[in-house]
Parts: structure tokens; sequence; C-alpha cells
């Protein structure tokens, strides 16, 4: 294992997408300390921010509280990083296999563009959960996000396939844009869920106001959908078992053929 300890907080945000298993199993411990890392206008290296120890690694440890690193993870296809405190802004994105679990608080764009492989989050989500960067049409496009917390404004923003499972709640526009792909959200969601959405699923818990482009079509249960829930139930999130749910269809300003699944409580 590659352990690599933040010497102290920072001030300024750092980018460091050299944080990746991809870029460090084949590095000796003198070559990852030398790598380059940019904080403000200059151009420093690895090693001047982090303890390193270990070399030759797919499995990373990244230990202090790393709020204002960014992009850890970022392309990552193999291997495994576990994050033990705050993660930085664009943490896992573009991330197309491997596993990065979290044991903090993250700040926005976790698992932007990713398109495979799994994020595990033990505290709160900032915005744009497995969402696009402004100005791109398709956002996360496959792999799971489990978050244990809540999460901010437009998670699963412009989705094209995965899952996204939010244990508290989450803020507006859950699903805007939305492709395809699954979103689950076992807290309450805020307002304007699926703007715009043309195919995909949002599964919720607690009661929204639909808007006025969505409108409810069945009740339904449904054995893909028990298996969304199981398996979010297998990583410990409290799910309702054998549910039934009612259905809304939308947003029907565009293709409409999304869903809202608001689970069906008993009289």
């Amino acid at each position: 294992m590659i352990k690599l300890t933040l010497k102290k907080q920072l001030s300024i945000p750092l980018e460091a997408d050299c944080i990746t298993p991809d870029k460090l199993k084949d590095k000796s411990n003198e070559e990852i300390r030398g790598l380059k890392v940019y904080w403000g206008n200059k151009k420093l290296t690895l090693g001047d921010f982090f303890n390193v120890e270990g070399e030759k690694s797919e499995s990373i440890a990244v230990i202090g509280d790393c709020d204002k690193v960014k992009l850890i993870g970022h392309e990552m296809s193999l291997g495994e990083i576990v994050i033990k405190g705050n993660a930085g802004y664009n943490t896992g994105s573009y991330m197309t296999g491997g596993k990065i679990a979290i044991e903090g608080d993250c700040r926005d764009y976790l698992g932007a563009m990713m398109e495979g492989g799994q994020i595990f989050l033990h505290g709160n989500a900032g915005h744009f959960l497995g969402g696009a960067y402004k100005g791109e049409m398709v956002g996360m496009r496959g792999g799971e996000i489990f978050v244990k917390g809540n999460a901010g404004h437009e998670t699963g923003g412009f989705m094209r396939r995965g899952l996204i499972v939010v244990s508290g709640d989450a803020g507006d526009f859950t699903g805007i844009y939305m492709l395809a792909g699954t979103i689950v959200i076992l807290g309450k969601a805020g307002g304007r869920v699926g703007a715009n959405m043309r195919r995909g699923t949002v599964i919720l818990m607690n009661e929204v106001e639909n808007l006025p482009s969505f409108y409810k079509n069945s009740v339904m249960k449904s054995p893909a959908i028990d298996m969304v829930l199981n398996r979010a139930a297998s990583f410990g999130f409290k799910t309702p078992k054998k549910p039934q749910f009612v259905r809304y269809n939308g947003d029907v300003n565009l293709l409409g053929k999304g869903e809202i699944l608001l689970l069906k409580r008993d009289a």
C-alpha cells in the first residue's frame, strides 16, 4: 500500500490528479514524491504536501483533511483509494474502474462524468454528484455512487447510466436533464425532481411536489427496482421490504419517458 499523509491543512486548492493507482502503481517512492502538482499558480511536487510511504501499489491511503485537494482519483481505472478525511472538488471525476472510499465529506462534482467503478462516501456530498461539468450534455455514464449522508443540488444531472444512492436528503433538481440510469433518495428530495428528464428512474421514499409536466401512471411493484434496493441494502442502507410505488411519468416537455417512483405508504 502507498500511504500519503497531508503535511498540513491547505488554504489554497491543490490540483493533484496524480493521486490515482494508474499513475502510482509502477512508481518508486522517490518518483511518487517528485510527481507534479499545481498549487495556485505554482508548479510543485507531491512530496511538498504529502509524506509518502510505500511504492509500486494499486492501493492508496490518503490521510488528512483533503478538503482543498482536487482531482483525487481523476480518470482512475483500477485499484483502490481510501481517503481518511474530507475530499475536495472533482474526486473520482472521469473514473472508469476501481473503488474510492471516503471517510468524511466531499465537495462538489464527486464522480462527475464517471463511466465505471464505485465510490462510497461516508459523509455528505456537495452539488452535482455524478453530474456533468458546465457545457457538457452527458454526466455519469456508468458505475455506482453510494452516499451515507446528504447530497446537494442537481444530483445525477444529465446522468446516462449507473446507480446513485443517497441515504439522507438531496437538494433541488435531482435528476435534472437525466437521460437514463437510476437515482435512489432514501431521505427527502428538494424541489423540481426530474426537471427536463428524458428517461431514467428516480426512486423516492418521501413525498415531493411533482412538476406539472409529470402525470400519475400507475401503482406498481418491480423485480428490477427490488434488485436496486437490495443492492443498496447490501451496503447497509435502510430500504423498504417488498415495496409498492406510485409511478409518475415525464418530463412531457421533452421525451417524457422518465419515471419518478414514490414509495406507497399504507393509509
